[in-house]
């Protein structure tokens, strides 16, 4: 081999290098991307409590709540 062919050799490795290394972050970023679709899948799977809806719901329309909430007192002493 002549020194023309190391140098041809040593930027192949140095390119295969890095190109590896390129796949390999790609890998790790496609399994990172992978283990937060899963857990976000099997969070939505797990069934939310009744308390847990109420309160959400209650945070997005404290009013409306506070509506049903007075009309189902009423409705609710009204029966006593």
């Amino acid at each position: 081999m002549t020194d023309d062919d190391d140098v041809r050799t040593l930027r192949g490795q140095q390119g295969f290098d890095a190109a590896a290394q390129v796949v390999h972050a790609a890998v790790e970023e496609v399994d990172r991307v992978g283990r937060h679709f899963k857990d976000k899948v099997d969070a939505a799977k797990r069934p939310e409590s009744y308390l847990g809806i109420l309160k959400d719901v209650t945070k997005a329309a404290p009013l409306g709540m506070l509506a049903v909430a007075f009309v189902g007192g009423m409705l609710f002493a009204r029966r006593r």
